[in-house]
């Protein structure tokens, strides 16, 4: 079999990989591995639409099933990777044995194991995968109490699809508030207001102790402090660890949890590639190495990599961003969050319809919007910029924020 492209992986990653390397003039084999046996589907949709019944498996797909055909990509499902060997440029697989001469790892992450008592209790559930939405749908149809141990945005988009249809809610998290790593306090504490407002309970600086069971079907959550909340549908959603194991095994530099790559997504190691919520690398939108688990940044670590696999140069540059929709709210995020640094907030919360912004050094550095997808549009590209901003004119929502701008941004133009 003639080298071409392999690409481990083939959620947004892997396949945005392999439509760009076609879109940037590749023409040898390109093979896409993916272990499970659906087409390759959005994931987002899968805490939210699917999960409500308002999208179907079909409507969630990224690409019909014809486009495989019609670029020449050789999708293999159910096809799971055993061995890679840098040496002879091989891959070893379900399928068989593939030669390469660009290698793309697009494994993503998996849900992060909880080791407890009564973890494999029936009504137990995680979401990662569509195999886990498709059994977490079926058992909340007929569940009456739901217990999320994590407060993550899945644990949360889950809450607020139950509580949209009348299930009672209880969500568990270890923090003192919501998302403390990705929200400022302000914002997670809207989020929490919000959610309690449509009968979500939360508990803050829990610890949990186990799950206990009757007949081998979850009845309750123990906490550490004795406390029991019952529950016969219980979901863990306590974030995702990085599938680096691959890599590892051949010895690639790991960062931040992740593949350490650079802004072409190349590993340390020639011709090897690492793209997506696996892959960890340096931004000058944060300090140091760091893993950005969203669809934008998979799709755009994507490009890069196909571009300079095809001889072409396309760095990673763009300012992460991340959306996550919760009953009627579209939460948009551009950034990333920071402490320590000045914030103004640019609407009202409680008409449900704000942008709170994050400044260092006078130059905008995040923004956290709720229903205004202007400012969040705007805010991207002010951050990419590096505009400086009026803070003044900033936090006045009646003007665009794009005429906030106080100085010529970084390319000499003023916006």
């Amino acid at each position: 079999m003639k080298p071409g492209a392999v690409i481990v992986g083939a959620s947004h990653a892997g396949v945005q990989a392999a439509v760009s390397l076609r879109q940037s003039g590749w023409q040898e084999p390109i093979h896409l591995l993916s272990n499970e046996h659906d087409l390759p589907y959005h994931r987002p949709p899968l805490s939210k639409a699917f999960l409500s019944g308002t999208r179907t498996a079909e409507q969630i797909l990224l690409r019909g099933e014809g486009l495989y055909r019609e670029q020449g990509l050789d999708l293999l499902l159910g096809c799971s990777v055993r061995e890679i060997d840098p040496v002879r440029r091989r891959v070893s697989s379900d399928a068989g044995v593939f030669d390469y001469s660009k290698l793309i790892i697009a494994t993503g992450a998996r849900a992060r194991d909880l080791s407890l008592p009564g973890i494999k209790l029936g009504g137990v559930h995680i979401l990662r995968n569509m195999a886990d939405a498709r059994a977490l749908k079926l058992a909340l149809e007929s569940a009456h109490s739901l217990v999320v141990i994590g407060g993550g945005f899945i644990g949360l988009e889950v809450a607020a699809t139950a509580a949209t249809n009348s299930k009672q809610v209880t969500v568990l998290e270890a923090q003192d508030r919501l998302l403390a790593r990705a929200l400022p306090p302000r914002f997670s504490h809207f989020l929490t207001k919000y959610h309690a407002g449509k009968g979500v309970r939360f508990m803050f600086n829990v610890r949990v102790d186990g799950i206990e069971g009757a007949s081998g079907r979850v009845s309750a959550v123990k906490l550490a402090d004795g406390g029991r909340i019952a529950a016969d549908l219980v979901l863990i959603a306590v974030g995702g660890a990085p599938s680096v194991e691959l890599g590892e095994a051949v010895g690639l530099t790991l960062a931040a949890g992740g593949i350490a790559v650079d802004d072409h997504a190349r590993t340390s190691a020639p011709d090897i590639y690492a793209i997506g919520d696996c892959a960890a690398a340096r931004t000058r939108f944060a300090d140091g190495i760091v893993r950005v688990e969203s669809v934008q940044n998979a799709v755009d670590q994507a490009r890069a990599a196909a571009a300079h696999c095809a001889g072409q140069s396309q760095p990673l540059a763009a300012a992460p961003w991340f959306w996550t929709d919760q009953y009627d709210l579209k939460i948009q995020m551009a950034g990333l969050m920071s402490s320590g640094c000045e914030e103004i907030l640019r609407g009202d919360p409680p008409a449900g319809a704000f942008t709170l912004l994050q400044f260092k050094d006078e130059r905008l550095i995040s923004a956290f919007s709720v229903n205004r997808a202007a400012d969040h549009m705007a805010a991207r590209r002010l951050i990419d910029t590096g505009a400086t901003i009026d803070r003044t004119l900033a936090a006045r929502p009646d003007i665009p924020l794009l005429q906030a701008v106080s100085a010529p941004t970084s390319d000499g133009e003023r916006r």
